[in-house]
């Protein structure tokens, strides 16, 4: 297998175990591994990047910021009750838009690894590049940033200098939590109407372009990084339509290769929907159940689809499906619209558990969904946001859960 070889995301399952690629990565991991040595033990915030099929730690001053080559392990380790010394468990893995299918079979890989090692009583998420789920943006402030690059490429981030300059554009509202800050290629065509973007050069020579249908939060982001950029003098603001022309911010322009026409047909043809935009589109998605099948070359059955029911004391109409639909002889594949679930019964078989991640991924390809969060939670581990999607059999009214 070429070490570098890129794979489709869209297409991407996990079949891969029993196969060349599980061979190389168990050899690399030589009965145990260094990294997970007394982690777990308290309240923490890890993080490991992929490399070489090993697990690397990733500097704490680095939280928050992935390069779009690379996968990532990372582990929550918190307290449910404050009060309490109970610790529970959170691991994801994170894959860039470039990264190799070497990287993202090794992190699942150890995903799994990890939890076994913490006794299986982990909830194990997938996340991707721009799809990242709710849990995961509040480790790091609901603010990413996604660095070009990656560990196969030899790619180093380094902080900008007035030889290297960087470009970053900010995309997204605070309303749904989908501010992002990722690292562009420094050209020209690189920018657009619809997002922000902050060209750095050194600490004196800092740039913000705001695009004209950006909105004020991409704008008061855009200021926020500026300035953290900025470490002497001042910001320089250009607006789209105003400052095009290159005779004036010469500087600024004289960095991004290219043509000055091209932003000529971006500020007349192009237009970016707001992300909030195309979460209400979202919504009309009616979650649905299926079972996983429990013998090889099987598919999802569809078993259960949600049906509107009163919430609390508004009596709030929420789409739901009764609890007793999950029974501990079988695993199940909930799809929320914004989210993927899949549910392990306690009792279900070992094929069972084995085909559930790849029938997982396949889901997305076979019916054609969007790259969303997808997380294993098992019976009688189930989080809150799972639990919400049920009702009790008999409590009409009541969006009850299972303790």
């Amino acid at each position: 297998m070429n070490v570098r070889e890129k794979l489709n995301w869209k297409d991407t399952n996990l079949a891969l175990f029993g196969s060349d690629l599980e061979k190389k990565i168990k050899a690399a991991a030589a009965d145990s591994e260094p990294q997970w040595s007394n982690i777990g033990t308290s309240v923490a915030l890890h993080i490991w990047r992929i490399e070489q099929f090993m697990v690397k730690p990733w500097p704490s001053n680095k939280h928050g910021k992935f390069h779009k080559g690379d996968s990532y392990v990372v582990l929550n380790t918190y307290k449910p009750e404050p009060s309490k010394p109970k610790l529970a468990h959170d691991i994801h893995i994170w894959i860039g838009d470039n990264s190799s299918q070497d990287e993202y079979g090794t992190a699942a890989y150890k995903m799994v690894e990890l939890d076994d090692k913490l006794g299986g009583t982990a909830v194990q998420h997938r996340e991707v590049q721009g799809k990242e789920s709710t849990l995961f943006q509040k480790y790091f402030g609901n603010h990413l940033t996604y660095l070009e690059g990656g560990v196969e490429s030899g790619f180093h981030h380094v902080e900008c200098s007035a030889a290297e300059p960087h470009l970053y554009k900010i995309k997204g509202t605070r309303k749904s939590d989908t501010l992002r800050l990722t690292q562009e290629p420094v050209r020209r065509n690189s920018l657009n109407t619809g997002d922000v973007f902050v060209l750095t050069a050194g600490e004196e020579a800092v740039w913000i372009w705001v695009g004209k249908e950006s909105n004020q939060d991409e704008q008061a982001k855009g200021v926020e990084v500026a300035q953290a950029f900025c470490k002497k003098g001042n910001v320089i603001v250009l607006n789209q339509g105003v400052n095009d022309n290159e005779k004036e911010a010469t500087e600024f322009w004289a960095f991004l290769p290219g043509k000055v026409a091209v932003l000529g047909p971006i500020k007349k043809s192009v237009r970016v929907q707001a992300a909030d935009e195309k979460d209400n589109k979202s919504r009309a998605f009616v979650p649905v159940l299926f079972q996983i099948p429990e013998q090889t070359g099987g598919k999802l059955r569809k078993v259960a689809t949600a049906k509107k029911q009163p919430v609390g004391p508004t009596r709030d109409m929420q789409y739901l499906l009764p609890r007793s639909t999950l029974q501990s002889k079988h695993g199940y594949l909930l799809d929320t619209g914004f989210h993927i679930f899949v549910w392990l019964g306690s009792q279900a078989p070992t094929i069972c558990k084995a085909n559930a991640m790849p029938q997982a991924h396949m889901y997305f390809s076979s019916f054609r969904r969007p790259l969303l969060p997808l997380t294993v939670v098992k019976e009688r581990q189930e989080t809150d946001l799972f639990q919400e999607r049920f009702h009790e059999a008999g409590s009409a009214g009541c969006a009850c859960v299972l303790m």
